[in-house]
C-alpha cells in the first residue's frame, strides 16, 4: 500500500487553522507529499468546505474561532456523513493538551506546533491508512478476512490481509453477533505487543487485557459506545502476558452489513507507554518550572520591598518617596489638580534617644509610622520615612484644607499613643510637628519646590512651639 493508499489516488485533507503562517506551512508540506489540501481559518468556512467535498482526514486547530475545535469535532461526529472521518487536533506545544477531552469528542490523534515535519507526516499517514482499511472492511464480509488463514483467490482480500498484518498498529476484530463479542482475529503486532499468541486469545473478550484493573473510567466509555453501537476512543492500562503494564490508546469502530446492522467491531490499538512516560516527565518539569517561577516571583517581591521600603518602620523609603512624588506630580499636572505634601518631625527626638537609648528610639519610630499609616490610607497616598525621625506624606488630589485635616489627625494619633518622653520641652509624651504645602503643578513649578515649601512650613511649626501643624501659604 503506498503513501496515498492506492495507485493514482490522492487522499484529501482539510486543514482548519486560524494561524495563517502555520496554515501555509503545513499546507505546502502536505501538497509536496502528494495530498489534495483544502484550507479553512474558522468554523463556518470549515463546515462549508467539508459539506462541499468530504475529506479523508481533518486537521483541526483546538483554538479555532468562534467556539473551539472540541465543539466542532463533536458536531462532525454527530453527523452520519462525517462521523467516521478521522480528526487530528493541532495544538501549541507550550499549551497542555487535554487528551481525555480529545478522545472523548472523537479525536483520533494530535500534532503539536510548531510542526516537526517527519512526525506530523507520519501521524497523518497512519490515520489515512487506518481510514482506508476501515473503508475496505466495511465493504467486505469480515468472516472472509478471518479465513485468510488459508489461501484466498481474491487479490483484493490478499492485499488487505497483508496490509493489516504489516501495519505498525495492533488490529483486533471481534464478532458483535455473538454474546460477549469474542475476538475472531488479531494481527501479528498484537502478539508482539501483548505477548499472547493468536490461538490464546481467539474466542476471548478483550477485557482480559485489563486483568484486575477494572475500575478505569475508559471501560465505562467503551461499554456505553457498545450499547449505542458507536465508535469510541480511550486510553487504558493494559497488562502483557508477563504481567507488565503498558498504556493502550484504543480506538473501536462498528462494522455494519448492507442492512446497517452491526456485525463486527474493529479495534486499533497503539502502545503509548513511552509517550505516557514522557508526558509524566514533562508534567514534572512543568511543575518544577512553575515552582521555580513562583519562588522567583516571591524573591522579586521581596527584593522590590527591600528596594522600596524602610527596613526599620516598614513604610516607603526616601527613594520610593521621590519616585512616587515625581509620578503624582506628572499626573496632577495632566489633571490640573492639587498635590499636597506633609513633612512631620518628632519633637526633641535626639533627647529621646539620649534618654531612653537607640533601641527604644527605633521602637518609637515603628509605632509612630504605624499610627501615621492608619490615618493615611487612600490608594494613591504615600507615607515614607524621609530622614532619621522625619516622615513625609504625599496626598494627590488634595487641597490645603484637606491636607491640614490629615496633618491634624496624624498629630492627634501620635499624641494618643502616649509614648513617654521625659526629656521633651513640649509635654510628657512624644509629639509631632508638621508642615503642609500644596501646589497645582505647572510647567514653571517643580516637585522639589513643593517639598521645600513643606519644609519651610515645618520650620514655622517648630518656631510656634512644636506639636502643631502649619500650612505654607505662598
Amino acid at each position: 500500500m503506498s503513501d496515498n493508499l492506492k495507485q493514482g489516488y490522492k487522499a484529501s485533507i482539510i486543514i482548519v487553522e486560524n494561524d495563517l503562517e502555520n496554515l501555509r506551512t503545513l499546507s505546502n508540506r502536505l501538497v509536496k507529499e502528494g495530498y489534495r489540501v483544502s484550507q479553512a481559518s474558522d468554523r463556518e468556512t470549515a463546515l462549508r468546505a467539508i459539506a462541499t467535498m468530504l475529506p479523508d482526514l481533518i486537521l483541526l486547530e483546538i483554538e479555532i474561532s468562534p467556539t473551539n475545535g472540541y465543539e466542532l469535532c463533536q458536531q462532525l461526529k454527530a453527523k452520519e456523513t462525517t462521523q467516521e472521518i478521522p480528526v487530528i487536533f493541532l495544538n501549541n506545544l507550550s499549551e497542555k493538551i487535554d487528551l481525555a477531552r480529545v478522545f472523548a469528542v472523537g479525536g483520533a490523534d494530535y500534532i503539536a506546533k510548531p510542526y516537526r515535519g517527519e512526525e506530523a507526516i507520519a501521524r497523518i499517514k497512519t490515520q489515512l491508512k487506518l481510514r482506508y482499511l476501515q473503508k475496505q472492511l466495511q465493504q467486505l464480509n469480515v468472516n472472509e478476512i478471518v479465513h485468510q488463514f488459508h489461501p484466498q483467490s481474491q487479490l483484493s482480500l490478499q492485499l488487505l490481509y497483508r496490509a493489516i498484518a504489516a501495519t505498525p498498529n495492533v488490529v483486533v476484530i471481534a464478532d458483535a453477533r455473538v454474546t460477549d463479542c469474542p475476538i475472531i482475529y488479531v494481527n501479528p503486532k498484537f502478539e508482539q505487543m501483548t505477548g499472547y499468541s493468536a490461538s490464546e486469545v481467539i474466542g476471548k473478550n478483550c477485557r482480559f487485557l485489563q486483568g484486575t484493573d477494572t475500575k478505569q473510567t475508559g471501560l465505562n466509555t467503551i461499554r456505553q459506545a457498545l450499547r449505542e453501537q458507536k465508535e469510541c476512543r480511550v486510553v487504558l492500562r493494559n497488562y502483557r502476558k508477563d504481567g507488565s503494564l503498558f498504556w493502550n490508546d484504543l480506538s473501536i469502530s462498528p462494522i455494519r452489513d448492507e442492512s446497517g446492522k452491526v456485525t463486527h467491531y474493529i479495534a486499533v490499538q497503539t502502545d503509548i507507554t513511552e509517550y505516557k512516560r514522557m508526558e509524566q516527565e514533562r508534567q514534572k518539569y512543568q511543575s518544577s518550572l512553575q515552582q521555580m517561577n513562583l519562588e522567583l516571583y516571591q524573591l522579586n517581591q521581596t527584593l522590590h520591598r527591600l528596594a522600596n521600603l524602610d527596613g526599620l518602620t516598614g513604610v516607603a523609603n526616601r527613594r520610593r518617596f521621590e519616585e512616587h512624588l515625581e509620578q503624582e506630580w506628572r499626573r496632577m499636572f495632566r489633571e490640573s489638580a492639587p498635590l499636597s505634601a506633609i513633612l512631620g518631625d518628632l519633637d526633641y527626638f535626639k533627647r529621646y534617644n539620649d534618654t531612653y537609648g537607640h533601641l527604644e528610639g527605633d521602637d518609637c519610630l515603628k509605632i509612630v509610622a504605624s499610627a501615621i499609616s492608619r490615618v493615611v490610607n487612600r490608594p494613591a497616598d504615600l507615607v515614607a520615612r524621609y530622614g532619621g525621625e522625619e516622615f513625609a506624606i504625599i496626598l494627590p488630589n488634595t487641597p490645603t484644607e484637606g491636607a491640614m485635616q490629615v496633618a491634624q489627625s496624624i498629630r492627634q494619633e501620635v499624641q494618643k499613643l502616649r509614648i513617654p518622653h521625659q526629656a521633651s520641652a513640649v509635654g510628657d509624651y512624644v509629639t509631632m510637628s508638621l508642615g503642609i504645602a500644596t501646589k497645582i503643578p505647572t510647567q514653571e513649578l517643580s516637585a522639589k519646590e513643593l517639598i521645600e515649601a513643606a519644609d519651610r512650613a515645618l520650620y514655622q511649626a517648630k518656631e510656634q512651639g512644636r506639636n502643631c501643624a502649619v500650612a505654607h501659604l505662598g
